[in-house]
């Protein structure tokens, strides 16, 4: 897109209505007539003054507006007439004051609604984009989008209806002014538009400016706090807390000192705006008195004093939100680029095209592979079977290509060329049926802050966990022993990513979660690397009693998880360098027999 067509707030602010899924036009046109009424009864209020100020100065009560409001009372005595039309005056005030606060309860409500929509939407862009590009993202960035930009975002928006509101506003009061004195009014909306237009022109550049200065101290902030806080472990026993610590408070101390700034910055019109009245005033009156009668002079006066105390807040208003919408566009654009560049990655559909399942044997068929940013295939020509309900282990040393091929497997990223399919049916048809049938055990368990009973059923609502099926799995897995130690068993939480459990205890988990899926095929990817040799035993005898009842696919460094695996494939340099049982491998293989050896598993 093109330069110019990001900066048209006409073009930004209804792409960001449509990632909340409002329609814009509709959106704007509620508030547009809502403001139009709040308009009106501003302008009633300052035109009101006109008879008010005109009894006070000792105008005839027989001809224009104080002779239409004689003829309505029935009063054309002044001293009755200044109560009543002072009375009117007071209570339309009320009224345009509760139906302002009124109003800007409902646009707060409609704009932070907003807010909320596109941080949600844009999570759900990035949750649902492919898998390789996630693999490239920096998640600070991610986190900085979602959170503080979106807020910027939608403060943009907040301030665009402020100053389309307040401008409306000002024209209607410069109406009334015409009316009154229409030469005055005319030099006066001269002069301030020149004070004004020079004022916002000056302050332009510096306002962009510091907010970009705030989204990248934001992104700086994000990225000393994650890994302190995700990497709490590393950080304290390398003593590297203080070094994130630094860094977090150089950046906020950043943002702190460019927030401050803007602040300043966007106060300043408010100032001269100030003075300018005051002056304004000043010269209004010796002009007036110079020219005119005393009652003249006080009428026209009393009109632009009541103007005045409505024109100068929304003016300072007009100023302070042009400031903010200079320094929110920078998370505006982010935003929407942001939207721009996942809707162009494509999207994940987690609802099944199909019920049918996923069946039969899955076939390797000339795959092959590269990653976006590199120059050379990662895997290249692989071509193998696994058949149905058997046991069937990837191994070899590290480079080879395991993970790679597991990821194409189990549909997380599409094969350059060749395909990949089940039962005859290519997995990337229906993704999401894939899914549903597959049960996935990663070296990494992720956990949440939340009970056993919740991490086992991971992603399920807790008012549709099935208990007796995680009683099922938790047996499976075998964790009875685990759940009968713990203080409220199954609902006993099991800490931030399970830091209350062992390294064994999170994978047995992490089985029993995969199991509760009822999963025809099950996939553990380096499952067992970092267990020690009891708990490898407990669940490669758990795998064993598993056996025949689905297809099992096995990623290991560890030989002895794969020993009494039905097949092993031994990946080399991205190919298939040989495959068979355990003791074929070994024979056929120099470089799987030196593995074996290294492993002492003769």
């Amino acid at each position: 897109m093109s330069d110019a067509r990001e900066r048209s707030l006409g073009d930004q602010l209804p792409r960001l209505l449509r990632m909340a899924g409002a329609r814009p036009a509709r959106w704007i046109a509620s508030v547009i007539v809502v403001s139009l009424v709040l308009t009106t009864l501003d302008t009633l209020g300052v035109a009101a003054m006109i008879p008010l100020t005109q009894l006070i100065s000792g105008t005839a009560t027989d001809t224009g507006a104080l002779g239409a409001i004689a003829e309505i009372t029935g009063i054309s005595e002044p001293s009755e007439l200044v109560p009543i039309v002072a009375a009117a005056i007071a209570g339309l005030f009320i009224f345009k004051s509760v139906a302002s606060i009124v109003f800007r309860w409902w646009l707060l409500g409609r704009t932070s609604r907003i807010s909320a929509l596109v941080a949600t939407d844009l999570m759900r862009r990035y949750m649902l984009s492919p898998y390789v590009a996630h693999r490239g993202r920096h998640l600070a960035e991610v986190y900085r989008n979602i959170n503080e930009s979106t807020a910027q975002a939608a403060s943009v928006l907040q301030a665009t209806i402020t100053v389309l509101t307040d401008a409306m506003l000002l024209i209607a009061i410069i109406a009334v002014l015409a009316i009154t004195a229409p030469w005055i009014t005319l030099l006066v909306v001269f002069v301030f538009g020149l004070l004004l237009l020079g004022i916002q022109l000056g302050l332009r550049r510096r306002q962009a400016r510091l907010g970009e200065e705030i989204a990248d101290a934001g992104l700086a902030a994000w990225s000393f706090l994650m890994p302190g806080l995700d990497g709490f472990r590393e950080t304290r026993l390398s003593s590297s807390a203080g070094s994130f610590i630094d860094g977090y408070r150089a950046a906020k101390l950043r943002g702190a000192m460019a927030g401050r700034q803007l602040a300043l910055v966007s106060e300043a019109p408010r100032y001269a705006l100030e003075i300018g009245f005051v002056l304004a005033i000043a010269g209004i009156s010796v002009v007036l008195f110079a020219t005119g009668t005393p009652a003249e002079a006080l009428t026209v006066l009393g009109v632009f004093g009541a103007a005045s105390l409505r024109a100068l807040p929304t003016l300072n208003r007009v100023a302070s939100s042009l400031a903010t919408i200079r320094s929110g566009q920078v998370g505006l654009r982010i935003v929407l680029r942001a939207g721009a560049e996942l809707d162009g990655q494509g999207r994940h559909e987690e609802a099944p095209r199909s019920d049918e399942p996923f069946e039969g044997d899955i076939s390797f068929i000339d795959v092959g592979f590269r990653y976006p940013d590199a120059d050379e295939d990662v895997l290249r020509g692989i071509t193998l079977t696994i058949p149905r309900n058997r046991t069937v282990a990837f191994v070899g040393s590290s480079g080879a290509g395991k993970s790679t091929l597991l990821d194409l497997l189990l549909g997380l990223l599409e094969p350059t060329h060749g395909r990949i399919e089940c039962g005859g049916r290519s997995i990337l048809d229906d993704r999401a049926r894939w899914y549903a049938d597959l049960g996935v055990v990663p070296q990494d368990v992720f956990l949440v802050n939340d009970t056993l009973r919740a991490n086992v059923a991971f992603g399920v609502p807790s008012e549709a966990v099935d208990a007796d099926r995680v009683s099922e799995v938790v047996a499976m897995a075998r964790l009875e022993g685990l759940v009968a130690e713990l203080p409220r068993g199954l609902d006993t939480m099991v800490g931030e990513r399970g830091v209350r459990l062992s390294g064994g205890q999170r994978q047995r988990l992490g089985l029993a979660r995969a199991l509760y899926r009822r999963p025809s095929v099950l996939v553990l990817d380096e499952a067992t690397s970092s267990l020690d040799n009891v708990t490898e035993f407990e669940i490669t005898d758990t795998l064993k009693r598993l056996e025949g009842t689905m297809t099992i696919v096995i990623v290991a460094h560890r030989l002895s998880t794969v020993r009494g695996a039905d097949h092993l494939v031994f990946l080399d340099k991205g190919l298939i360098e040989a495959q068979g049982t355990f003791p074929e491998l070994r024979s056929r293989s120099a470089a799987f027999n030196r593995l074996v050896e290294l492993g002492d598993l003769s």
